[in-house]
């Protein structure tokens, strides 16, 4: 593992932050290049015209909500007996649905108050938010967390044992490398999809429902391992749970936006499709 990228003169910098700090300032800066061709393009009173300068803000604030979300869940989940030393001492420990929960909130909140749609707002969030989550899960890598149950693959890795300190895991599964790629192809999947005839919202939702079932399976490979059993001899943690949930409410939501929100495309898209990636 190599959970610091370099010292020096006493700076540390940690290979999970700078992760984190690499995969926010691209997705922003991809979100704010969409919106831009988008107000150039996209007719006035269109719910799309939503101001780079919008995005920034959402992206910056966002981002501070959700790691305090992200903190709060799991100290809330997994150290509520000692909250107060885990409060002082921020040394390691997230929750990602928290995060992404406050973050909906925040979005949510945001959006009204200055007077963006929701869903079309929530549809550019959802298109960049797999980027920055796979880079997420390679400074989960690096940082040697998150990795799952032992395996006899050729690729299996091992990492510093969470419940042995001083200890390696046998061969395991590196499974922030399997997340880092599936949320790298959702990305491609997403970007494409954006361009396409759709319904505001569509992409939205269709990421909650696909998030959650992604987490389903991937618990399968940290269960009793780096994710604990929501109880004795039930084969099912507090993220399963959750994640099913996330599930129902993005299929959901899925149904609602049908039946609510008429299809349409951005106008630059339909002059040139062959752009899909950054725009």
């Amino acid at each position: 593992m190599h959970p610091k990228l370099f010292e020096a003169g006493g700076i540390v910098i940690h290979s999970y932050g700078a992760m984190l700090v690499i995969g926010f300032l691209l997705t922003l800066w991809r979100a704010m290049r969409v919106c831009a061709r988008r107000m150039a393009t996209e007719p006035e009173g269109s719910p799309r015209r939503i101001r780079p300068e919008d995005i920034f803000d959402l992206g910056i604030m966002g981002l501070l909500i959700g790691l305090v979300g992200a903190r709060l869940t799991f100290i809330f989940l997994s150290e509520r007996q000692n909250w107060v030393h885990a409060l002082m001492h921020w040394q390691s420990g997230l929750s990602l649905h928290g995060g992404m929960f406050a973050g909906i909130a925040f979005l949510i909140g945001f959006c009204r108050r200055r007077g963006l749609d929701v869903l079309a707002v929530g549809d550019v969030a959802a298109v960049s938010w797999p980027l920055a989550y796979a880079f997420g899960r390679v400074g989960c890598f690096l940082n040697g967390c998150c990795y799952g149950g032992a395996c006899s693959l050729p690729w299996g890795v091992r990492f510093p044992d969470e419940q042995h300190p001083g200890a390696l895991t046998p061969p395991s599964h590196p499974i922030q490398i399997y997340a880092a790629l599936i949320h790298l192809a959702a990305f491609w999947f997403m970007t494409r999809r954006e361009r396409l005839p759709r319904r505001d919202g569509a992409l939205f939702f269709g990421y909650i429902a696909f998030y959650g079932a992604y987490r389903i399976v991937m618990e399968v490979f940290r269960a009793g391992v780096t994710s604990a059993y929501l109880m004795p001899g039930v084969p099912l943690t507090q993220t399963h749970v959750v994640s099913a949930a996330m599930i129902l409410a993005g299929l959901a939501g899925l149904q609602w936006v049908r039946g609510h929100r008429p299809v349409a495309q951005d106008a630059a898209c339909a002059s040139d499709p062959r752009k899909v990636l950054l725009h």
